[in-house]
Parts: C-alpha cells; sequence; structure tokens
C-alpha cells in the first residue's frame, strides 16, 4: 500500500503550518536587518572536498551526498556557514570590512531523527566577517538574544551559556602544568564537550585515560563546574589568581563584554564546548531554562575558517539558530505565531452569467486586498460554506436586482452584518 507520509526525519507543511513557519522566519529575517545584516543565498549542494574541510572526513557520515557523475562530487549543504565562507572568499579583496551577511534556509544531515534534530531543517545563520574586537562579538550576541526577545521569550525562558575556547585552554595549561601539550588540550576539549553527557564516573574514566592523574583529573572537573552569573563567574576566575596570559586576556574580555549585554539573560559556564576545536575564542549556546530541549542555537567566533579554505587570514565571529527546537519553545510557552490564512473577500455570483461581473470586481478588490472568485458554478450556499471554510472575512454577493441598482451585498463572516455597496 502506498504511503503518502514524508520521508523520515522531513517535514510537510500544510498551508497553516507553513504560514507559522514564515512567520517564524520572518522575525528572525526582520531582526538580522535591524542590525545591518543582509540577506544572501547558496545553492544547496556543495563539493564534498568543500563541505569536509571545516569539520574533517569526520563529517562524511551526516552528508547526504548525491550520485557521482564524473569526478564531482556534491553533497547537500549541513549549515550556511560553509556555503556563506565560499561567498565571501568570491569577493574577499573587494568587500569593505567588516561584512555582515545571513542566510535562512534548508539543510540536510543524515543523522537519527528526534524532539527537535531532523534531516531536513531551516536555519537562521549569521556571519560577522572582519573584526576582531570584542564589539563585533557584542553585537552578533546582542542580535543573538533579540531574535528570542522578538517572540516574547523573556530571560525566564531562555539563557545563553557562554565560555571561551582561550580562557578554558588556558586554564587547563595551567592545572596540569609541563605535561600539558597542545595535543592534551585538544582531547579535553572532546571530553569536556560530553560533560553534560555523561556522568561524574564516566567523566573521570575519560580525564585518566587521557593521562591525567586523580589530582589534575579533580581540577579540571572543578574548573568545567564553574557556571554562574557573569558577575559572580568573573569573580571567581580573578580569585583563582592564574597568571597565564590566556586567562588574563579571557577575563579582560568577558569584563568589556559584559558591559554592553543584557546579563541577565547569560551564564558564563566553562563547560561549554560545542565545535571548541573549530572556535578560536568566545563559544555559546542557549538554552531553554526548563532543561526540556536541546540546545536553541549556538555560535561563537572563528578567526581561522576562511584562511582554512585559502582566504587571507580574516577573524569572524556569527551565530546559527534552527527553527524546529525554537518551535517546540514557543509553542510550550503558548508563543507560536498564529496561522495566517484568511482571504479578505469572496466574490460569490448568484448565477453564471454574472461571472464577467464578479471577474471585473475581484480584479479591482485584488489591488489592495486577498480575494478568492466561485469557479466552481456552485449554489450560493455552497459558495458561503466554502467561503466559511478558507476563513473568509467578507463575502460579497453578486445578484442580478442588487446590479439593477449598481450595487451588491458585502457580508461581514464574523458580525453576519450586511451592507449595500456601490459596484
Amino acid at each position: 500500500m502506498a504511503s503518502y507520509l514524508s520521508p523520515k526525519g522531513t517535514e510537510d507543511f500544510f498551508p497553516e503550518l507553513w504560514s507559522v513557519k514564515v512567520q517564524i522566519m520572518n522575525s528572525l529575517r526582520a531582526t538580522a536587518l535591524k542590525y545591518g545584516f543582509l540577506e544572501v543565498e547558496t545553492p544547496a549542494l556543495e563539493t564534498v572536498e568543500w563541505l569536509t574541510k571545516k569539520s574533517g572526513d569526520e563529517i562524511l557520515g551526516q552528508i547526504f551526498t548525491l550520485e557521482q557523475r564524473g569526478s564531482e562530487r556534491f553533497g547537500l549543504r549541513f549549515d550556511l556557514t560553509v556555503p556563506i565562507t565560499r561567498l565571501f572568499l568570491q569577493k574577499q579583496k573587494e568587500l569593505q570590512k567588516p561584512v555582515r551577511w545571513f542566510g535562512l534556509s534548508r539543510m540536510w544531515r543524515y543523522e537519527a531523527p528526534q524532539k527537535g534534530r531532523l534531516r531536513e531543517f531551516y536555519q537562521l545563520s549569521v556571519e560577522c566577517f572582519g573584526s576582531d574586537r570584542v564589539e563585533a562579538d557584542v553585537e552578533v550576541l546582542n542580535l543573538f538574544v533579540d531574535c528570542y526577545k522578538n517572540f516574547g521569550l523573556t530571560s525566564n525562558d531562555f539563557k545563553v551559556r557562554i565560555n571561551d575556547k582561550k580562557l578554558l585552554e588556558g586554564l587547563l595549561w595551567d592545572c596540569i602544568g609541563d605535561s600539558c601539550s597542545p595535543e592534551l588540550v585538544q582531547s579535553l576539549f572532546k571530553i569536556v564537550d560530553k560533560r553534560s553527557k555523561i556522568d561524574d564516573s564516566d567523566f573521570f574514566k575519560e580525564l585518566k585515560g587521557a593521562g591525567l592523574s586523580d589530582k589534575q583529573s579533580k581540577t579540571v572537573s572543578d574548573i568545567v563546574s564553574i557556571r554562574g552569573s557573569p558577575t559572580t563567574v568573573i569573580q571567581k576566575l580573578r580569585a583563582l589568581n592564574v597568571g597565564e596570559r590566556l586567562v588574563q586576556e579571557s577575563i579582560f574580555n568577558f569584563v568589556k563584554l559584559f558591559e554592553f549585554l543584557p546579563s541577565e539573560f547569560f551564564e558564563i559556564d566553562l563547560s561549554i564546548a560545542r565545535g571548541i576545536a573549530y572556535y578560536t575564542g568566545i563559544v555559546f549556546e542557549a538554552f531553554d531554562v526548563s532543561g526540556e530541549f536541546r540546545a536553541l542555537g549556538g555560535g561563537g567566533r572563528y578567526d581561522e575558517l576562511v584562511s582554512l579554505y585559502g582566504g587571507d587570514p580574516t577573524p569572524a565571529t556569527g551565530f546559527g539558530i534552527g527553527l524546529s527546537t525554537l518551535s517546540l519553545l514557543l509553542e510550550k510557552k503558548g508563543l507560536i505565531p498564529k496561522p495566517l490564512t484568511s482571504v479578505d473577500y469572496y466574490i460569490a455570483p448568484v448565477t453564471e452569467k454574472l461571472l464577467s461581473t464578479a471577474l471585473k470586481i475581484s480584479g479591482d478588490l485584488r489591488k489592495n486586498n486577498s480575494v478568492v472568485i466561485d469557479i466552481s458554478c456552485r449554489s450560493l450556499a455552497k459558495q458561503f460554506s466554502y467561503a466559511q471554510s478558507i476563513n473568509a472575512k467578507k463575502v460579497v454577493i453578486v445578484g442580478e436586482k442588487d446590479l439593477a441598482d449598481g450595487k451588491v451585498t458585502v457580508r461581514d463572516m464574523i458580525t453576519g452584518k450586511e451592507v449595500k455597496m456601490n459596484v
């Protein structure tokens, strides 16, 4: 028996659902535009070589690859940072910096579908190229928060947990001492990234397996447990009295950063390590306060990406917001937009011979309104039933007696009130 369901991990959008999705996208789009970011679009497919350059061959298992023809290998994009970076590289020399771009489109990842995670999904991706200053991070983070606030979400609904790769790296070098190495730090980053997914015992086993002593493991565990309001955590970091240059720079940057950010929306959390091998500075994620959903979105500073792809070294910072998890949170909070599927007027000719007059009326009204006209030559009763089903606000009844007086009858479908109007 034929199945009419969409492929596993994808969604169909009937008019009501698509109307809601479009309103969510339009809100995100409008927020980005208010910050002076300009929208770009890129092809759905990229070369596999390009897609794997940032994340390595381990991402191959998540890429929907297309049938290879000739020497070219293509895959569907799994984020927009990579394609937008390719776009930037095309005109890197001639573009005035900083460059503020965003994309809002569909992506694809082959992974096990779950609540808030689909194989085909929509995502906002904001990228700022060309500034290494804290002010660029401030602008991106304020935009990130406003994207959620503009739906009516408050600091009681979501928090942004923020860390700094340099801070974590500096603290690790300090606590491990002479036996530390860049390779060990990278291994520890990966272990820290798993901290929220494993219990204390397994976390310690991972640290010991990386070569840390009991004392070092305990110190690392204490470090990544540091979390709280910006003011509280900055005080704790200062109290550690770590002289490591990376630590001092990070504390200074955090102080400057939170001069310009709404601190009630933020927590400094030293366990945040998503993609920390890819990020070069701050890294952040937004979570619902209840902890019911996976991350709502995240980003950070990635100053080495442009040069990784062969461009001139260019600092960059940005974020992504997935619409799937955001929609779940908005629905839970009663903030999901209402479907906009109504039409302003339904034109109902009483008889078939009045269709030409009805068409003229619909043409005039369509200059400023949405209009549906009967195209099935149904009885007036059936036309009213149809008008109600499509949420028509008003029905224009085109009848011979009214037209003899140069008028039509307009019924308000909410109040039932009828008035005569000149044609």
